[in-house]
C-alpha cells in the first residue's frame, strides 16, 4: 500500500487489476483497428498511438506520485470515490449525485459531498463525474482508470487525425507525428486531469464538425455526439470552446468562398465573417458569462489577473518558472499590447535557459523544436509565401487561428510555465498540423513552378550528323 498526502493508490488489488483492464483495452484497441480502420497507412499507427498515452498517463501519475509527491491528478481518484458509494446506496442516489450542481447542498447528497475537494468548483467537479463514472467501471483503481482515461482521451485524438488525414492522405505520417507522438500532449493529455478530458472532447468536436459542415454524412448522430462532447468541454474549461468556435465559423467560410457568384459579394464577405465572429465571440462570452461567472465580459480580466497572482506567487515560493507579459492593468489596450508576447510564450517557450527542473526541460526541448520548426518555414517560404499559404488554404488558417487565439488565452493566465505545459497542449497538435500542411502546399507550389519554369524554356533543335558512307559495298 502507498499513501500520497492521505490517499492511497497503490494497492495489492492494483497489481492484478492493471494488466487486466490493459488487456482488455489492447485487445479493444485490435478489434476496433481491424473493422474500423482500412487505411494500411493510418493502421500503423493506431495501436503505437494507443500505447504511448497509456504510457503517458501511468508516467503521470509515477512523477506525481514520487516526484512532486501529491496534486490534482489525486483529487480526482478521491473525489470519484463518492460516485461508488452513492451507487453501492442505490441508482436513485447515484443519479442524484451525478445530477447535482456544484456547491448544492441537499439532504440526500450532502454525506458524500462534504469531503469532496473539488465540490465547490464548477469546472472541478465535473471532472469529478467523468473520474466517477470511469471509477466504477474500474473498481476504483488508480491505474485502471489512468489506462480508461487514456484509451478516451485517445479516441478524441484518432478522430482529430482521421479528420485530417482524410483531407491530406499524403501526409500520413507527418499528421501522425503532429496529433499522436507530441511528448507533452501525450504525457499531459492522458492522466487522471481535466486536459485529458477536453483534449480527448477537442478531437471530437473538430470531428464532428468536419462531417457535419463539410461532408454531410451522419448529421444527426454526428450532431449529438457534437453536443455532449461541447457540454462537458464547457463545463471543464469553457475557453476551449470560446476559441474554437470563432476558428470554425472562418473554416466553414473559407472553405465555401470560392462558391460565391457575385466578385463584389465574395471581396466583401471577408471582413463580414470577421465582424460576425467578433460579435459571436462577445455574445458567447457573455452568454457564457450567466453560467460560469469567471468568464463573464466584466470578470474575465479580474480572473486572469487572479491567475497571474496566483501563478507569479507560486514562482516566488516553490521556485517555478514563472514568466510576464509586462503590465497588463486590466485595460483592453493593455491586453492587445500583451497579445503577441502571450501567444510567443505558450507557443516556443520556455527556452532552455529557462527550465529549472526535468519537467520544464523536456517541455523547453520540445518548445524548441516547434521554434526550428516555424523558423524553417518562414526562411524556406519567406514571410509573403507563407502568410499568403495561411490566408488561401482554410485548413491552414483554421489551424493557425486556432492556435493563436488559444495561445493568447493560456498565456495570459498561466503566467507560470509549470501550469503553461499543460494549459497548451490543445493548440500544439494544431499548430504542428498548421505547419506540416503548409510546407506540403508551398512544396507542391514550388516543385510546379520549376516544372512551368523548365517547360517554357524552347527545347534546341538537335543537329543532324550525316551518316557515313558504308564502307565495301560491292
Amino acid at each position: 500500500m502507498y499513501q500520497v498526502e492521505g490517499i492511497v493508490i497503490i494497492e495489492s488489488i492494483d497489481y492484478v487489476l492493471t494488466p487486466i483492464y490493459f488487456f482488455l483495452i489492447m485487445a479493444l484497441a485490435f478489434i476496433i483497428r481491424n473493422s474500423t480502420v482500412h487505411d494500411s497507412a493510418m493502421k500503423k499507427y493506431f495501436i503505437p498511438g494507443l500505447l504511448v498515452k497509456i504510457i503517458g498517463g501511468l508516467a503521470l501519475g509515477l512523477i506525481y506520485a514520487f516526484y512532486y509527491k501529491g496534486g490534482d491528478t489525486f483529487y480526482y481518484f478521491y473525489d470519484s470515490k463518492a460516485f461508488n458509494l452513492a451507487l453501492n446506496d442505490g441508482l436513485d442516489q447515484f443519479w442524484r449525485l451525478l445530477t447535482l450542481s456544484a456547491g448544492e447542498q441537499t439532504i440526500y447528497t450532502t454525506q458524500y459531498t462534504s469531503w469532496i475537494c473539488y465540490f465547490r468548483d464548477h469546472s472541478g467537479w465535473m471532472a469529478d463525474k467523468v473520474y466517477g463514472i470511469i471509477s466504477i467501471f474500474t473498481l476504483h483503481s488508480y491505474w485502471s482508470m489512468t489506462i480508461v482515461s487514456a484509451a478516451l482521451s485517445f479516441s478524441g485524438a484518432w478522430a482529430l487525425y482521421r479528420t485530417f488525414h482524410n483531407l491530406y492522405p499524403h501526409l500520413t505520417d507527418q499528421l501522425a507525428f503532429c496529433v499522436l507522438f507530441v511528448p507533452s500532449v501525450f504525457f499531459w493529455g492522458s492522466g487522471i486531469l481535466k486536459d485529458s478530458i477536453t483534449f480527448g472532447c477537442l478531437g471530437w468536436i473538430t470531428y464532428c464538425s468536419y462531417q457535419i459542415f463539410f461532408r454531410q454524412k451522419r448529421i444527426f448522430g454526428n450532431l449529438i455526439l457534437l453536443l455532449a462532447v461541447s457540454y462537458i468541454a464547457l463545463k471543464v474549461k469553457a475557453y476551449i470552446v470560446i476559441s474554437f468556435l470563432p476558428a470554425l465559423l472562418f473554416w466553414i467560410f473559407l472553405t465555401y468562398r470560392s462558391r460565391i457568384q457575385l466578385q463584389f459579394v465574395r471581396v466583401i464577405s471577408g471582413p463580414a465573417v470577421f465582424m460576425m465572429s467578433m460579435v459571436f465571440g462577445y455574445l458567447l462570452i457573455d452568454r457564457l458569462g450567466q453560467e460560469f461567472s469567471q468568464f463573464s465580459l466584466q470578470n474575465v480580466v479580474s480572473t486572469s489577473q487572479n491567475y497571474q497572482l496566483w501563478h507569479s506567487y507560486l514562482a516566488e515560493t516553490s521556485h517555478a518558472s514563472g514568466y510576464s507579459l509586462g503590465n497588463v492593468d486590466g485595460s483592453w489596450q493593455s491586453i492587445l499590447i500583451a497579445f503577441p508576447r502571450a501567444v510567443t510564450v505558450t507557443l516556443f517557450q520556455p527556452f532552455l535557459w529557462q527550465a529549472n527542473s526535468i519537467v520544464i526541460l523536456l517541455s523547453a526541448l520540445e518548445s524548441t523544436f516547434i521554434l526550428g520548426f516555424t523558423i524553417y518555414i518562414l526562411y524556406k517560404n519567406g514571410i509573403k509565401r507563407t502568410f499568403s499559404a495561411i490566408i488561401n488554404n482554410p485548413h491552414v488558417f483554421f489551424c493557425i487561428f486556432y492556435s493563436v487565439i488559444f495561445a493568447f488565452s493560456v498565456g495570459l493566465t498561466a503566467y507560470n510555465f509549470g501550469a503553461l505545459v499543460r494549459y497548451k497542449i490543445p493548440c500544439i497538435p494544431f499548430f504542428l498540423m498548421g505547419l506540416a500542411i503548409l510546407n506540403y502546399l508551398t512544396a507542391v507550389e514550388r516543385k510546379q513552378l520549376e516544372e512551368q519554369e523548365v517547360s517554357r524554356i524552347p527545347t534546341r533543335r538537335k543537329r543532324q550528323v550525316p551518316v557515313p558512307a558504308v564502307m565495301g559495298r560491292k
